[in-house]
Formats: C-alpha cells, structure tokens, sequence
C-alpha cells in the first residue's frame, strides 16, 4: 500500500479485515467444529448430580450394567482426574489410587499414586466398585470400544434430562478446576493429572473459577523410582560411589571409583587413501568442453537428414526384395 501511496488508509483497511475473521470465525457451525471445541468443560455440580441420578435410575430400572458403570464414572471422575484409559490396570486399597500413566513421558514415573483417605466414603465406595466392575483383561482396542460405550450412556441420559452433553473428559476438566480451587499447588496438580509440565492443566484445562466446592480433595503422591538415580557430577558422567560396580579382579574388594589407564587404549590405524585424486576446475571445465560437438549446427542437421534418406532408402529396397522373393517360395 506505501508503493501505491496508500499507506495512510492500511488502519481503516486492516479493521475491515479483522472484522471479517471474526465475523467468519463466529458464523463456524457448531457441528462442524473440532471435537476439543465441543467438550463442556465448565459442568456444574447440579449437572452432574442430576446426570448421576439419570444413570443410576436407568440402570436400576433396565438392569442395564453400563448404564450403572457410567453412574459410577460420573460419581467419582470429578474428584480423582483420571484419563478413561487409565482405568484399564488401575487398582485402589480403600485408600490409595494407584493409576497408571497413559501419557507417559521421559522422566516420569509409570505409575501415579492418589490419596483418596480424606475423601467421603460413597466415593472411594464407588472407586472401588468401578473397579471392580471393569474388566481389566480387555485388549487396548476392546477397552477403547467400552469406552465409546460409556460415553453414549452419558450422552443418552443427557439428552433424556435436557441437559447439556457431558462427555467422559468432562469430569477430567472438573476434577482439575476443583483441585485449583482447593488451592492446590501447580506441582501437586501436574502429579495428579500425570502431566510432566506443570503448565499443562492451565493451558489447556478449565480454570479454578469453575471448580467445584469440595470439603476434602484428592492428594499426589510420588511414586519411588525401583533404581535411585545417581547425582550428576561437576561434567555430568559422575555416579554416586555405591552406584558403581565392583572390581571384577577382586570381588571382595568395596566399591571404587573406576580406573583407566591410557596406555591401554589401543592407538588408531589410519589407512591410506587409495583413490583418485579429485579434478580441479580447469579439468573438469576441460573435460565438459571435449564433449561438445564443434561442428556446425546446419551440418549436423544436414548429415541427420541424409541418414535418415539413406535409412528409408534401404528400407524400401528390402521390401522390393521380399515381393520378389514371395512368389517363388510360394511354388517351392
């Protein structure tokens, strides 16, 4: 626009643009959107407590065991977190939850441990029994199905009372706006969810304003690491004295710093380079100018032009020979 001495209309130009993105961002429908941008994410106490009543009605009432598998979920998701892969392997003494870490990531621990002691006993009731239920033998795939299952229950009985569809992520959203509104800390919150950032769950979670009051919370636990790992040194190969292996000359002998003797190591061979020599630039440009014809470029045309004449000539005079040769070998 400066080019075209336009320059002093770009504010007025570059308004209207913006204000036709927003206007195409706002028009998307809402059943085209991405599956992430459908998710409620700020479910309210009530919701979940009417969709917990919906599913245990309509699975006491149909004897229809995933309607009551999916009451359980929504009783308990909302407080401990877990990803609904996670509880495929995940087991639970009355006190502890331990969860296996589907998002597992260099650094942390396969396994994430929660303290549900404080919590009220109709959720650790339901964590046990949840669990109980669930068939933890399913293959990846076949639990994945189960899962797709669960999640028709929720959005059946959503539909049924007229509220709004929750999914099985949901309840992960409010589990984590609840923990920050209990104040807990980033740290804490990361261990929890399994995430190996702490900025994860406020990137892309639901904020402590839509968490839900809770008189007690779940709380981390680190889980130990079965080897403890060894203290960096000043250059970062250095290993803590009882992390180094013994003297295999002596196996009586008490962990030491290993030696290395430098006369031992064996000197490299170097070979001899055998190959050509590479051109230089004048060679190759010499090379390159051989390969040219230097001919004139009519004369080169004019001798195609008469091999070809010859060619065609040859050729019709091995046809006139052939008609000549067809009778006789006929009467033969």
């Amino acid at each position: 626009m400066e080019a075209t001495g336009r320059g002093a209309s770009f504010p007025t130009a570059w308004e209207k643009v913006g204000a036709a993105l927003t206007a195409r961002k706002a028009t998307i429908p809402k059943e085209k959107r991405r599956t992430s941008a459908k998710k409620v994410v700020d479910a309210t106490d009530a919701e979940a407590r009417a969709l917990f009543y919906e599913l245990k009605r309509h699975g006491l009432k149909y004897e229809n065991p995933n309607s009551i598998l999916a009451a359980l979920f929504v009783l308990v998701a909302g407080h401990s977190g877990f990803r609904p892969i996670e509880l495929r392997g995940a087991t639970f003494d009355g006190a502890w939850l331990t969860l296996p870490n589907a998002k597992k990531r260099p650094g942390q621990t396969p396994t994430r441990k929660l303290n549900l002691s404080e919590m009220h006993e109709d959720v650790r009731a339901g964590v046990d029994l949840l669990l109980r239920m669930i068939d933890h033998d399913l293959s990846k795939r076949e639990f994945a199905k189960w899962q797709k299952c669960l999640a028709g229950q929720l959005e059946r009985a959503c539909e049924r009372i007229g509220a709004r569809v929750l999914s099985l992520y949901s309840f992960r959203h409010v589990a984590i706006a609840s923990w920050a509104a209990a104040g807990l800390s980033p740290p804490e919150i990361a261990l929890l969810c399994g995430h190996l950032s702490v900025h994860t769950a406020h990137t892309h979670y639901a904020r402590a304003g839509v968490g839900h009051k809770r008189k007690a919370v779940a709380r981390a636990v680190v889980v130990p690491q079965n080897e403890p790992v060894p203290p960096a040194g000043k250059l970062g190969y250095e290993r803590a004295p009882k992390m180094l292996s013994p003297d295999p000359t002596n196996p009586t002998a008490p962990d030491q710093e290993p030696g290395f003797v430098i006369e031992d190591m064996p000197e490299p061979v170097f070979k001899r380079d055998t190959s050509r020599p590479a051109l230089s630039a004048k060679e190759v440009r010499r090379h390159l100018d051989g390969l040219i014809d230097p001919r004139d470029p009519k004369e080169i045309a004019a001798n195609i032009a008469r091999a070809q004449r010859q060619r065609e000539a040859r050729d019709a005079a091995h046809r006139v020979d052939d008609d000549r040769d067809g009778p006789a070998s006929k009467s033969d």
